[in-house]
């Protein structure tokens, strides 16, 4: 075991401390080491005993010296610091709070639901844009491209409008398959992200509101 070995299992064996005292303690042995330096290292680990060994004394010297104070008290017949808790509000104050906010918190919701419904119609209206590109315009395309190329059998009795006819379905069978295939590369692209986007916006609220009661919880 070298030097960091050592100190990281001091470290491990006194994780109990509150940080301040353990830092302390560390940084007296952190020196101990450097005084000694680095060619005595293992004579200075051989001298210490055991890491487990010099944290339990560690503990039991921290134990010792918080103890006491607090018998002392006991002994000495001095009040203990009363425990601070939360009484409640009261209702008559709390049922005024809400007359009061009766005003401002109604305007406010009307607002509230009017961005609400605004940001709806917007993603309903991004939502119909991407759907008519994504499955209206490619299908319209293959739909038009079959269309013209059963015609174009039917038009053999003049070859020159056939062969128009076979080529323009030809083309837009061709156009429709693109657009589909560059559709499924865009809805790969931006959908996830956009759907992520819009469930954050959604809990976004909700985790105000829990880390809000976390951090204002009474010990």
């Amino acid at each position: 075991m070298n030097r960091s070995e050592y100190m990281a299992a001091l470290r491990r064996a006194l994780s109990v401390l509150p940080e301040e005292e353990r830092a302390s303690a560390l940084r007296y042995y952190e020196e101990y080491f450097d005084d000694a330096g680095p060619e005595n290292e293992r004579r200075v680990i051989e001298d210490l005993g055991a890491p487990e060994t010099v944290a339990g004394q560690i503990l039991a010297d921290y134990r010792e010296l918080t103890t006491v104070p607090r018998q002392g008290a006991a002994a000495s017949g001095a009040p203990a610091a009363p425990r601070r808790g939360w009484r409640g509000i009261n209702p008559w104050l709390l049922l005024l709070l809400v007359v009061l906010a009766i005003p401002i918190g109604v305007p406010l919701a009307g607002a509230f639901i009017g961005v609400c419904a605004a940001v709806l119609g917007v993603l309903a209206a991004v939502l119909l844009s991407v759907l008519a590109f994504v499955v209206v315009i490619p299908l319209c395309l293959l739909a038009a491209g079959i269309v013209l190329c059963g015609i174009s059998f039917v038009l053999w009795g003049a070859p020159a409008n056939a062969l128009v006819t076979l080529g323009c379905g030809l083309m837009l069978f061709a156009l429709g398959v693109l657009v589909s295939l560059l559709a499924i590369k865009l809805c790969t692209l931006f959908v996830p992200p956009v759907f992520r986007a819009f469930v954050a916006l959604l809990r976004w609220p909700f985790d105000k509101l829990r880390s809000r009661n976390q951090g204002g919880g009474v010990q």
